[in-house]
């Protein structure tokens, strides 16, 4: 079976009209692409359609990452699926190398590249052949096996934004037995929080701030219980309600991402869900 039947290709998307065709531009036509897009956005998803080789669904609203890549994946069929972020550069050749590795790893659950700053050379002192196991990598970019991750039922929806991915890693390795792995010799370029327009730049970063805290509760508290998720924050938790009264006299912007830190904390000690979304 050729690699165009075997792996298909899936991207989340939100506000990144102005990013996500420089992201497809360098991969063969021949790879199905799926684009999950969190909102209603029509005009996008005609837009993107007009790949032959493009599928845009829509989520109508913004359910987040893990909510919309579940969305995505749960309509592929293929044995990999490829996971690229919006804000990423790459090419054919990065996608065949990284595809040919993993059909090599028996019990694969996730196989990453290394990340790389954009502008940065590639670091030629990697070994070529070297795949490292590990016990997390970041979502960038992930190649997974499909049927191996079924069973997981991929992310966690209860998660909005942050942390997902080594949530998602630490169930596949202690519930399902499958690897994880990163090639350091295969280096993407990955331009990190660009994936939407920047004139939305300071309202995602309050929203950031508010789901990372929240997330981090959340996640400490699944995976190392109560008492540890309450020594991980709580010095968070105290710094930022200090420094959301401190900047309430000297910087808005500031003050704003102190406060919604706070509040992500605070709602997720709560038990409250991740439902904090900023209108933009």
């Amino acid at each position: 079976m050729s690699i165009f039947e075997n792996l298909e290709i899936l991207t989340v998307t939100f506000k990144s009209e102005h990013i996500i065709e420089s992201c497809l531009s360098q991969i063969d036509t021949n790879f199905k692409i799926t684009i999950v897009e969190n909102s209603d956005n029509l005009d996008f998803k005609k837009k993107m359609e007009e790949r032959k080789n493009v599928k845009c669904i829509l989520a109508n609203e913004n359910i987040g990452f893990g909510s919309a890549f579940n969305l995505g994946a749960k309509q592929i069929n293929s044995e990999y699926i490829l996971h690229i972020n919006p804000d990423v550069k790459i090419d054919t050749e990065i996608i065949k190398k990284l595809y040919e590795n993993a059909i090599k790893i028996d019990n694969l659950g996730i196989l990453s590249p290394l990340e790389k700053a954009v502008g940065k050379k590639d670091d030629n002192s990697k070994n070529v052949n070297k795949i490292v196991e590990t016990d997390w990598v970041r979502g960038f970019v992930m190649l997974i096996n499909n049927k191996n991750c079924k069973p997981s039922n991929y992310f966690d929806e209860n998660i909005y934004l942050y942390l997902e991915e080594i949530d998602l890693c630490k169930r596949l390795k202690r519930i399902h037995n499958k690897k994880i792995y990163f090639i350091p010799s295969i280096q993407v370029e990955h331009y990190g929080g660009k994936s939407h327009n920047p004139i939305h730049a300071e309202k995602m970063e309050i929203q950031r701030n508010w789901h990372y805290m929240w997330s981090l509760f959340y996640f400490s508290k699944k995976h190392y219980g109560l008492l540890h998720a309450y020594k991980t924050t709580l010095k968070k938790f105290l710094s930022s309600l200090v420094k959301c009264c401190f900047y309430f006299f000297y910087s808005k912007k500031n003050f704003l991402i102190y406060k919604h830190r706070f509040l992500g904390l605070l709602n997720s000690y709560l038990g409250n869900k991740s439902s904090f979304r900023i209108k933009l």
